[in-house]
This record gives C-alpha cells, sequence and structure tokens, in this order.
C-alpha cells in the first residue's frame, strides 16, 4: 500500500519537483509563447512595442476563505481579478506569471485544483492567454501572486485620470452583485457557529451571487471595444463603486455624480469584487455594447476648508476637515458607512475570521 493517498498527499510529501509535475500539464500556453515554464524565463512573442502589465494578490483570510471556497474558486478568481485590470486600460490579456505560496501540509490535490481553476479562468475568460510561468514557496497561508501582460493592438490606454466634466459615466455588469454573495455566505456562516455544513454550501453555491463572489465570469473584450469608443477614463471596479469612482474623480480632478434611479441598493454603491468596469465617455458617443449609463462627470469646486489644507476625500469620508465630496448621488454625498473596500482597515472589521 501506498505510504501517502492521493487526497492527503501534502506538498512537503511531494516537493516543489514533484508538485510542478502535477500541476504544469494541466495549464495552458499563451498563443505567443516560444519558450515556457521550465526555464529560467519565459519568452513570448509582442505584436506591439508596447507591454500593458499589472499584479494583484490573493491571500487567505482577506481575498479568500479555503471553507467558502473550493482549490477551483481561488485560481478562477485570480484569473478575474488580474485580468480585470488589464481589460480596463483597453487591453487585450497576453499572457499570466504566477506566485504561489502554500503552507507545506497543503494537499497536493489543492494545488492541482487551483490550477485546473486557473486554466479554466483562462479558457472562460482570455482563451488566448496562458500562463509563461511563475514561481512556489512556503508559507503560513495559501498566497498567490498573479502577473499579467497584456497588448493593445493600436488602441491608447485609457487611464483614469481623463474624465472631463459633461462625460457620461457607465458600468458594465451589475454592481453589488459579489457583496450580496458575500453577505449570503457571511450570514450562513455566522449562524452555524463559524463553520459551514458541505451541504449547506453546496446549496448556497446554487445563487448566482455566491457563485459571483467565490468565482465571477467577466468579460474581457468590453475594454478594449470602450477604448475604441473613445474613452475618456475606465477602472475596474474591485473595490466598490463609490470608493473606485473616488479614485477616478482625483486623478481626472472632477466629480462624479450617480443618477439615484441607477442606484440599487447600498450593495450597489460599496460592494466590490464583481470586476465590472467603470467609464466616462464623451456625451456624443454611442455605448458600446455592454455598457450603461449611471451617471454624469461634474466640474469640482473644492470647499474653503479644503484650499491649501490637503485634505483628502476618501469616497465621501473625510480625513480632516469638510471637503466637498467627489462622488454623489443626484448631487447628495451617499449615506453609506464606507466607500469600498480597504485591506488594511476592513479585513478584519468586515470580514469573519477564517
Amino acid at each position: 500500500m501506498a505510504e501517502h493517498s492521493e487526497k492527503t498527499l501534502t506538498v512537503a510529501d511531494l516537493g516543489e519537483r514533484g508538485t510542478l509535475a502535477r500541476i504544469l500539464p494541466l495549464l495552458p500556453s499563451a498563443s505567443g509563447m516560444s519558450v515556457g515554464p521550465g526555464d529560467d524565463s519565459a519568452v513570448v512573442g509582442l505584436n506591439a512595442p508596447e507591454v500593458v502589465t499589472t499584479c494583484d494578490m490573493m491571500v487567505e483570510g482577506p481575498d479568500f476563505r479555503r471553507d467558502w471556497s473550493q482549490p477551483e474558486d481561488i485560481g478562477y478568481k485570480a484569473m478575474s481579478s488580474n485580468l480585470a485590470d488589464i481589460s480596463a486600460m483597453g487591453a487585450t490579456p497576453l499572457g499570466v506569471i504566477i506566485g504561489l505560496a502554500a503552507p507545506p501540509d497543503t494537499p497536493v490535490s489543492d494545488l492541482v485544483g487551483i490550477a485546473r481553476g486557473v486554466a479554466k479562468g483562462l479558457a472562460d475568460m482570455a482563451p488566448e492567454a496562458g500562463v509563461l510561468g511563475g514561481d512556489l514557496s512556503t508559507s503560513p497561508q495559501l498566497t498567490l501572486s498573479v502577473t499579467v501582460l497584456g497588448q493593445l493592438f493600436g488602441l491608447h490606454p485609457v487611464l483614469r485620470s481623463g474624465a472631463q466634466p459633461g462625460d457620461i459615466v457607465a458600468v458594465t455588469g451589475e454592481p453589488g452583485v459579489s457583496e450580496h454573495g458575500f453577505r449570503i455566505l457571511n450570514e450562513h456562516t455566522t449562524q452555524a457557529g463559524g463553520a459551514l455544513d458541505p451541504s449547506v454550501l453546496a446549496e448556497l453555491r446554487r445563487q448566482p451571487e455566491v457563485l459571483h463572489h467565490l468565482a465571477p465570469r467577466i468579460d474581457l473584450t468590453h475594454g478594449p471595444a470602450a477604448a475604441q469608443a473613445q474613452a475618456t477614463a475606465m477602472m475596474d471596479v474591485s473595490d466598490g463603486l463609490v470608493l473606485d469612482a473616488t479614485r477616478m474623480a482625483e486623478a481626472s480632478n472632477v466629480a462624479i455624480d450617480f443618477d439615484s434611479d441607477a442606484v440599487v441598493d447600498d450593495a450597489w454603491l460599496m460592494g466590490g469584487e464583481d470586476h465590472g468596469l467603470l467609464a466616462t465617455f464623451p456625451p456624443e458617443v454611442t455605448l458600446p455594447e455592454g455598457f450603461h449609463p449611471v451617471g454624469v462627470v461634474r466640474d469640482y469646486e473644492p470647499s474653503a476648508d479644503e484650499v491649501g489644507t490637503g485634505v483628502v476625500s476618501t469616497g465621501g469620508v473625510s480625513t480632516g476637515g469638510s471637503p466637498t465630496p467627489r462622488v454623489t448621488v443626484s448631487g447628495v454625498a451617499p449615506d453609506i458607512e464606507r466607500g469600498g473596500w480597504d485591506p488594511y482597515r476592513d479585513s478584519v472589521k468586515t470580514r469573519v475570521s477564517p
């Protein structure tokens, strides 16, 4: 009889080389890659002189819970959250580089599941992209760091800083869906005393809000389409619409006013991890498919308390003084507890401890 069954075999049992041997065959190659995982670096051909790049981390606890997320969910969500940033620049993903650190007692089957989730995420959302390489290491908690490369194919990058007064504010997807999924999971976990029965979790996963929270699927064609439609500013909505709109408004030195008729609830305003796009367009432009209007860009007029004080507005929440809010709903600062997700401020206060 084998000393370790496949189910209980850990990364410590198998080692880095053996673990990689299980994972690498599952990962797709990028279409332009001539040298892939296995050498010291990857070699990939480019269709343009400019490369768009981004990096994002997912850490067990603040970013996902092992008792909620299957390994495949973790790999899939790691793709969604990173690929969305490339699309938000108007670019198309070329390839990903993945760093993964896990405790030594992590089952190898979990890492295989994460790899399957990565492969499924790329197949669903970026079929021309692949895994260029990465690294494995050890840490007290499961951590992924994903770097994505993208290409603009002749388009100009769409920055956060280009919004102009009079522009139409538009979004893709349904803001707040992921937040509702989180609330469903959190409520049932709290009622269960901190741990969900697997049968209850399986039933909850039937709800689209829960699935969207655990493994969001996004349309990466929206970003390039917005760039072609002359979007003046754009960004991924990962931390909540009010907080991310505040970042865009500050970068563009404007104010953003959402139409109260577009606001569904507080989750629509402050819920994060939907990974849709927030963009602004000249008023004469026809919005590309997938975008729907939710507000307008206005001139920003700082209050007397702000002038010369360096006071910064954070999604309508002042850090000192009485700043004019950068983001309003029909002219009024939104009445919400917080503007969105901040990992340093909110990871303990708003998430159930794993």
